[in-house]
């Protein structure tokens, strides 16, 4: 999941959910008490598991870390077999693989695909409390890389099937597992997966449990997302690192050119200057400046989480225009000549790299974008400098979600439930690309089912997850299982 701060969750619209919430049958409710205190009975088993699998440093963007996620991905099937799916393996991509499981007993019943994954986003150990995959329990909270993006999303609706068939032992909907394990990097072998397995994956319903929720008291929807492209480049102006007094005053420094390139990324108003870049970019519509009017977005509250000073980017458009509908281009690393915690070495670099992420919107295309960046590049490049690159392969679209059909009041209606309220819609600046991925090849809407909450360090040293998010988890998929199911079943009446 890529994931990003609170201000990401703010509300796209101040309007909450309209229709009013419809309980499930005594039976169905029933049932549920049931299940929660099957949980209950099963909280340590289910933590141990838990981590567990969060201990297996699965770091897709290493490839020093591919055992650890073959590792994962074999105990995964092995806990799907366990609860008694009807089919559960591993499917080879040309990357890391998927996790594919299925219970299909519900006959004439729905299918609700769920989309998770496994893999982690690299760590720096130095920067953690507790060392990120030996993950500890403390104070309520759970810490460890991946514990919130995402490997909580592929435990927690696991955990409510098991729950379903040992109390009930069949499902009230047919459910298949999807779990990638290269969502961090991208996810560029999944949309060729799905298109090579559309009618194993064939479903009614998705659910991306790669999400999370406003508050741990407010839930929410989120229905947007931003795309994403990377671009990595590394400059060199000489063989070695030479010594600033011998060379210093004509020798071309690597660290002054990359960041003379990266200066000429942006206008003196914040805007990009590549050219190109805001191509296939949409002008904000009349209707979306209205719905951002109302939001009470708190700068001053925003910066103060973050640790920030100011409000930066694009002068001609507010903080929320920039952040749901506006696209970026962030430089997310940057590294060259001495930079060890302590000491100092008189040297001219001759090397650097720099690396970029850029969040897309509209119909811009991730390969066009890095495209003009390079090209962009190769004009301001200083004299004395060289250029190279590496690509990232695949990119991420950005999406939207439609909040006019029964397959976002089915979601509406579990949240409600379990929440006591009705979720408010939010946006998200981060991407997932398997969402995009999902709507293109099985023609599905999978709108966001996950606990994550936008203080929970994703990304960041310290991630955690709250263990009160488990169990309100679970009851969501008990809830959101039981709830398509008779409603499915009225409708054929």
């Amino acid at each position: 999941m890529m994931k990003s701060f609170r201000l990401t969750f703010l509300l796209l619209s101040l309007t909450i959910v309209a229709k009013a919430q419809v309980e499930l049958s005594k039976k169905g409710q029933t049932a549920i008490v049931t299940y929660e205190k099957y949980f209950e009975e099963n909280k340590d088993v289910h933590l141990k598991e838990f981590l567990e699998l969060v201990s297996m440093p699965t770091v897709s963007s290493l490839q020093a870390n591919r055992p650890d996620i073959d590792k994962a991905a074999a105990w995964i099937v092995k806990k799907l077999q366990a609860i008694g799916m009807t089919t559960a393996q591993v499917m080879q991509t040309d990357g890391p693989p998927v996790v594919y499981g299925s219970w299909e007993g519900a006959k004439g019943k729905p299918t609700v695909l769920i989309y998770a994954h496994y893999d982690v986003q690299p760590v720096k150990e130095s920067e953690w409390t507790i060392p990120p995959f030996e993950p500890k329990v403390v104070d309520g909270k759970i810490f460890g890389r991946g514990t919130s993006d995402d490997k909580c999303g592929v435990m927690i609706p696991i955990w409510a099937v098991e729950a379903i068939l040992k109390k009930d032992k069949a499902l009230p909907v047919n459910v298949k597992f999807l779990f990638e394990g290269e969502e961090e990097v991208g996810g560029p072998n999944l949309h060729k997966f799905m298109i090579n397995n559309k009618e194993l994956l064939k479903a009614d319903f998705a659910l991306n449990a790669d999400g999370g929720q406003y508050s741990e008291s407010i839930p929410s929807i989120c229905m947007a997302f931003r795309g994403s492209a990377q671009l990595e480049f590394n400059v060199k102006t000489a063989n070695y690192d030479a010594h600033s007094g011998s060379f210093g005053g004509k020798t071309a420094n690597a660290v002054k050119a990359t960041s003379e390139i990266i200066a000429s990324f942006y206008n003196k108003n914040g805007s990009v200057a590549v050219a190109g870049f805001y191509d296939n970019v949409p002008a904000i519509t009349a209707a979306e400046r209205e719905m951002i009017a109302k939001v009470p977005y708190d700068a001053a509250a925003d910066m103060k989480e973050l640790g920030s000073t100011a409000d930066v980017g694009d002068t001609n458009y507010t903080a929320l225009e920039k952040l749901w509908y506006r696209p970026t281009l962030e430089i997310v690393g940057m590294q060259g000549g001495y930079t060890a915690v302590e000491g100092f070495n008189n040297i001219i670099p001759g090397s650097a790299t720099a690396r970029i992420t850029c969040r897309l919107v509209g119909s811009q295309k991730g390969d066009e974008v890095i495209q003009a960046i390079v090209k962009h590049i190769g004009k301001n490049t200083p004299a004395g400098a060289t250029v190279t690159y590496k690509f990232r392969p695949g990119w991420a679209h950005p999406i939207k979600f439609p909040s006019d059909n029964k397959a976002y009041n089915y979601v509406a209606n579990a949240l409600t439930t379990v929440f006591g309220r009705p979720p408010l819609q939010t946006g998200e600046g981060g991407s997932v690309g398997s969402l995009v991925d999902i709507k293109e090849a099985l023609g599905l809407d999978a709108y966001s089912f996950g606990v994550a909450i936008p203080d929970e360090r994703y990304h960041a040293a310290n991630e955690f997850l709250r263990l009160s998010s488990i169990r309100k988890g679970q009851m969501l998929y008990c809830n959101y299982f039981m709830y398509v199911g008779e409603q499915e079943d009225k409708a054929k009446k």
